[in-house]
C-alpha cells in the first residue's frame, strides 16, 4: 500500500508509441478532458545523449543501451500534445507516451501530530517511508536524519568515528506511522554514499 501522500495516477488515453532515428517528435493527439499529465517511456537503442526540453537529458552509453527511463510531464496552459526529444542525428531510440490525470493525496497525521507519508517535491513530512535493514516497511524521523547530536557519546564511540572502516555510519530507528513504537532501524551510509528513501 502506497503511503499518504502518494499521487493517485489515472490513465486517460491508449499508450502511443513511436521508434526514432535521430531528433523525433510523438503526437499523442487531442488532450482528453481531465489530464494533468504525459507519462513517458523512453528506451534508448544506441548510445547518446537524449534531451527533452527543460525536462531534462538523458545521456545513453553503450552498457546502458536497452535501458528505459520514464516521468511524467505535467500539461502546460497551451496543452502540449506532441513529446520531442534532441539528440544526435544517428542515435536511435524508442517512446510510450499517454495522457494521465494525477491528483494530489494529503499525508497522514498521527496522535502525536506527526505528518507521515511520501516526500512531495522539495517538501517532506515528519515521518517519511523507508524499508528497515530487517526488511520491514516502516517511517524515519525527519529530525533523526538531520541532527548531529553527538550527546552521550564515548571516548570509543568517537574513536570509531574518526578511525573506524565505518565512522560516518548510523543507525537509526524506524518506526510505525505513530512516531514512537519502533520495528527496525536504518542504516544510513556514511558522507560517501547517498540516502534513498525506499517508498512503501
Amino acid at each position: 500500500m502506497a503511503p499518504p501522500g502518494t499521487p493517485i495516477e489515472a490513465s486517460l488515453s491508449e499508450a502511443v508509441h513511436g521508434t526514432f532515428i535521430g531528433t523525433g517528435t510523438l503526437d499523442l493527439g487531442p488532450v482528453p478532458e481531465g489530464a494533468t499529465h504525459i507519462k513517458i517511456i523512453v528506451t534508448c537503442l544506441s548510445p547518446g545523449t537524449f534531451t527533452f526540453g527543460e525536462f531534462g537529458t538523458m545521456t545513453c552509453r553503450e552498457p546502458d543501451v536497452n535501458d528505459q527511463t520514464w516521468g511524467a510531464v505535467p500539461l502546460g496552459l497551451d496543452q502540449q500534445h506532441t513529446i520531442t526529444l534532441e539528440t544526435s542525428p544517428t542515435a536511435s531510440w524508442s517512446i510510450s507516451a499517454h495522457y494521465t490525470k494525477t491528483v494530489e493525496t494529503e499525508w497522514g497525521v498521527n496522535e502525536a501530530g506527526q505528518t507521515f507519508g511520501a516526500p512531495k517535491g522539495d517538501s517532506n513530512p515528519d515521518l517519511i517511508p523507508v524499508t528497515a535493514t530487517n526488511g520491514e516497511r516502516g517511517y524515519l524521523r525527519l529530525e533523526d536524519y538531520e541532527s548531529d547530536d553527538l550527546e552521550g557519546w564515548t571516548m570509543e564511540d568517537a574513536t570509531e568515528f574518526i578511525e573506524g572502516a565505518n565512522r560516518l555510519d548510523r543507525h537509526l530507528p524506524v518506526y510505525e506511522s505513530d512516531g514512537s513504537t519502533v520495528i527496525g532501524e536504518f542504516l544510513l551510509p556514511g558522507t560517501d554514499s547517498s540516502l534513498v528513501f525506499r517508498q512503501r
